[in-house]
C-alpha cells in the first residue's frame, strides 16, 4: 500500500469513529463512566442523571423505575424524573401559516363588507331624510296635495288630512332624521 492510501484509510476509521456518536440520539455514561452512545434507549439500570442526551420527544426510559445507586448499591430508591426545559414554541407550518393568512383575508373582507353596508344604509336614510323634507316643505307650502285611495282613485287631501300628513311627517323626521 502506497503512503496516501494509508493516510486516507486512517482518515476514514478516524472519521468514522467520530461520526458514531452524531448518529446516535442517546448518549449516556456506564457504571465504569465511559461514554456509551446509542440509537436505542439506555437499560433501565442506568440512572437518568447519568443520561447525558435523548430524543426531545422520548421521556427518559425508566422513571418510576428502581435504579441501583452508585453509592451504596441499593436498588429501592425511585428515579426522579429527569428535568426538562421548557419546550420553544414551533414555528407554524407553510399550511399553518396559509389557513391564517386565509382567515385574516376572510376577517378583512368581511370588515369592509360591513362598513360598505353601513355607508349604503346611511346614504339610503340621508335621501329617505330629504324626499321627506321635500315632502313637508311641500305640504306647509300650500300646494295642492292628492294620494291615491284603495280603489286606486285619486283624493285631493283637504286641510284635516294635510294636518294629520304634517304631523306623521315631522314625526318621521324627528324619530329618523336627527
Amino acid at each position: 500500500m502506497t503512503r496516501a492510501l494509508k493516510r486516507l484509510l486512517a482518515a476514514s476509521a478516524a472519521a468514522l469513529a467520530f461520526a458514531q456518536p452524531a448518529f446516535a440520539q442517546w448518549a449516556w455514561r456506564d457504571a465504569g463512566g465511559k461514554m456509551v452512545y446509542s440509537d436505542q434507549p439506555p437499560p433501565k439500570s442506568v440512572a437518568s442523571r447519568d443520561i447525558v442526551r435523548q430524543p426531545r420527544s422520548a421521556p427518559a426510559p425508566g422513571i418510576d423505575a428502581p435504579v441501583a445507586s452508585p453509592s451504596d448499591g441499593t436498588a429501592d430508591a425511585p428515579r426522579a424524573p429527569a428535568a426538562t426545559p421548557p419546550a420553544k414554541p414551533a414555528r407554524p407550518s407553510v399550511i399553518e401559516r396559509e389557513i391564517e393568512s386565509q382567515r385574516r383575508q376572510q376577517q378583512l373582507a368581511e370588515a369592509e363588507k360591513k362598513a360598505a353596508d353601513g355607508e349604503a344604509r346611511r346614504a339610503q336614510l340621508a335621501e329617505n331624510c330629504d324626499r321627506l323634507r321635500g315632502y313637508l316643505r311641500a305640504i306647509d307650502g300650500g300646494f295642492r296635495l292628492a294620494r291615491v285611495n284603495a280603489a286606486g282613485q285619486q283624493e285631493i287631501l283637504d286641510d284635516a288630512a294635510r294636518a294629520s300628513e304634517r304631523e306623521r311627517a315631522r314625526a318621521e323626521l324627528e324619530q329618523y332624521c336627527q
